[in-house]
């Protein structure tokens, strides 16, 4: 395991350097729940590549990449020489659809969940347990 821990609110990116998840996908998962849950802001800037490898213990092209990825989903704007900053969110809305690629990862999920023996109630509990991670505040309200 190895975690990035940032000044201010409460920030910070954990990654498992043996997991089966890769590094560049771990980081990029990690930035991306900090602005979800509304740790990271519109404009907020993001370690350097070299500072968040250093802090993290991977390559700086690992974080590179993550920050690409990032880049690529409009989540950060990366503009060479400049901070990698935390970019605009869209609105809210009620009209906005989940893609395709992320209900075949949520299908995928709840099949291999069930698949090791989970039942529909403990799928059901972590389901809801994330959207209320990524949809209230610490007093239960809604964001």
């Amino acid at each position: 395991m190895s975690a990035y821990r940032g000044d201010g609110a409460v920030r910070s990116i954990v990654i498992d350097l043996d997991g089966p998840v890769p590094l560049y996908r771990q980081i990029a998962d990690g930035v991306r729940a900090l602005i979800a849950r509304g740790h990271l802001a519109e404009g907020d800037t993001l370690p350097s590549v070299r500072k968040l490898g250093e802090l993290l213990g991977v390559n700086l092209n690992t974080v590179a990449k993550a920050y690409r990825v990032l880049a690529d989903e409009e989540v950060v704007v990366l503009r060479h020489g400049a901070p990698v900053r935390v970019a605009a969110a869209p609105a809210p809305s009620a009209a906005v659809t989940i893609d395709e690629v992320s209900q075949r990862t949520l299908h995928d999920w709840v099949g291999r969940a069930r698949l090791s023996g989970a039942s529909e109630e403990a799928v059901r509990e972590v389901f809801e347990g994330a959207v209320r991670r990524f949809y209230r505040d610490d007093e239960g309200g809604e964001r």
